[in-house]
């Protein structure tokens, strides 16, 4: 069949077609397709709404759905609106969908690999939600070209385990491998105009994305038991790149992104023991001790630390709060990125959603289990706070500045966050003999460590008390230990000896695993 997409904000693009199958998911099928930009969805959530489409023949529109009507409004729902992620292709000859968002700009061919300039390096980040890159000369290491893009894939899925589920269909396999493979290449235009000749690429990814990358089988990461089928530390040929390295492999969700982390912060020296925690939609956290010895734990997060997933999330950038602060007025969002004295916010970063609860927990407005309470408002402030409580379809909320608002469903998935965190860092420390105060530095990766002041994640529970002093922010570790194993090839076999030997600690096989989990899905326990 074929589907027909127009964009009526965007003048002068026309009408856009392409093939689609019957019965496929409609979400996947229009974000895969090459005509509309990658953008960070809920992967069937049914919260974002980024997913809309307005079907323009009334016969074609099915009957609205209570998700449907709840995010997008009844009067868009009378006008056709649905949510792509909740339909699947219909089985009719033609199909007509209005499209919220531009079509996507065709991307320009990839240059032919350069036989001349510099002798360069290039580092990939390849994450399940973002991509980021950077080149550097060989010689002396100085930065030649570097940048970040939303995964290509993102229409398959926000998750992990979505995209796993994804690449198992007839045919998404060799279309995430291709969608992966021009993320690499990429980075290599992007070297190869700032003059850089590209001999060797070095790819971290979590296990997932890398078995996607080389089109090998995903089935030991589908389903329990988990098994890791292929450990990394090798050297790939793929089509119209570099010859690629991939990092050790250490279990079938502790990834070469870790790996490469762990290499770039040991030759920055950091004290030991330390705990590098990568927290994306799957949470990686790794302890090396003083001895050398190295445990492993990995935890499901989802979407959440991504920005995607509440009603109001937005990746962090310049359009998204990244920290919340009292005021006298009451609550005031500012955002770390912004490019503006004083910027629109249309939505809140992860950080921001962490600052919010912290403070809505420092003024009492929130009890420990996640729930409003504003019979505790009992401080002027808290009580102008409470003020701005309401009820959005039935759910309680809370109205916030800029006309964006926390439910009751956000703090309940965040608080999940919380738990899976802080039960894989107790869990962690428990199986290396080490408490708290025994850890030299946690080493948080991302947005998080460098975006969310330690005193909230210290009130929240993401930590114990008196770790905070000791959180070091180590931004894109994974990036960083990228461009150091590609163009320190030396460095790739102490630390492939170092991963052989870890021991990786089976959180959720843990008979107490549930009654743990429980405890920790509280505020303030860590």
């Amino acid at each position: 069949m074929e589907i027909m997409l127009e964009n009526r904000a965007d003048a002068g693009t026309g009408v856009r077609r392409l093939e689609a199958v019957a019965g496929t998911p409609l979400s996947r099928t229009l974000w895969l397709s090459g005509l509309l930009p990658a953008q960070a969805m809920c992967s069937g959530l049914g919260r974002c709404g980024r997913c809309r489409v307005r079907f323009c023949e009334a016969a074609d529109c099915p009957p609205a759905l209570p998700e449907e009507e709840e995010i997008l409004g009844d009067e868009a729902v009378a006008a056709g609106w649905r949510l792509a992620c909740r339909r699947q292709v219909p089985d009719v000859a033609c199909l007509r969908l209005e499209v919220p968002v531009p079509f996507a700009v065709a991307a320009p061919s990839a240059p032919e690999a350069a036989s001349e300039g510099v002798a360069a390096a290039l580092g990939v980040d390849l994450g399940t939600t973002s991509v980021y890159y950077r080149a550097v000369r060989q010689d002396d290491g100085s930065l030649l070209a570097e940048g970040h893009f939303l995964n290509p894939q993102a229409g398959a899925g926000a998750d992990v385990m979505s995209r796993l589920a994804a690449a198992r269909q007839a045919g998404m396999a060799e279309k995430l491998a291709a969608l992966a493979r021009e993320a690499v290449r990429e980075g290599l235009t992007a070297a190869c105009a700032a003059g850089g000749r590209v001999d060797v690429v070095c790819v971290a990814a979590n296990t997932a994305m890398t078995d996607i990358l080389l089109e090998r089988s995903v089935e030991g990461l589908c389903a329990a038991p988990y098994r890791l089928d292929y450990a990394g530390h090798d050297t790939a040929g793929l089509p119209d790149l570099p010859p690629v390295y991939i990092p050790p492999l250490m279990a079938p969700f502790v990834g070469g992104d870790i790996s490469a982390g762990l290499a770039a912060l040991m030759a920055a020296g950091t004290p030991r023991p330390f705990v590098l925690a990568d927290l994306g939609t799957n949470g990686e956290l790794a302890l090396l001790d003083a001895e050398d010895r190295l445990y492993l734990v990995s935890v499901p997060l989802g979407p959440a630390l991504e920005g995607i997933g509440p009603e109001c999330g937005l990746q962090a950038g310049p359009e998204s709060i990244t920290e919340f602060r009292l005021s006298p007025q009451g609550l005031v969002g500012s955002s770390s990125l912004a490019r503006t004295p004083a910027p629109r916010f249309e939505g809140i970063s992860a950080t921001g959603y962490l600052s919010l609860l912290s403070l809505l927990r420092q003024t009492g407005l929130m009890d420990a289990e996640g729930h409003f309470t504003p019979d505790s408002a009992t401080m002027p402030l808290a009580r102008r706070l409470a003020g701005d409580l309401t009820r959005r379809h039935g759910h309680p909320c809370l109205r916030l500045p800029y006309g964006l608002y926390l439910t009751a469903q956000d703090v309940e998935e965040l608080l999940k966050v919380k738990a899976a965190f802080s039960l894989a860092l107790h869990s962690l420390l428990a199986a290396a003999s080490l408490p708290p105060a025994g850890l030299a530095c946690l080493c948080l990766a991302g947005a998080l460590g460098e975006h969310v002041p330690v005193e909230h994640l210290e009130r929240l529970g993401f930590v114990p008390q008196g770790l905070g002093a000791r959180i070091r922010a180590v931004g894109n570790a994974s990036l960083d230990g990228a461009v150091l194993l590609a163009r320190c090839p030396e460095q790739r076999e102490s630390l492939a000896r170092r991963c052989a030997g870890a021991q990786v600690i089976p959180l959720a096989e843990a008979p107490d695993f549930h009654q743990q989990y429980l405890r920790h899905m509280r505020f303030g326990v860590a």
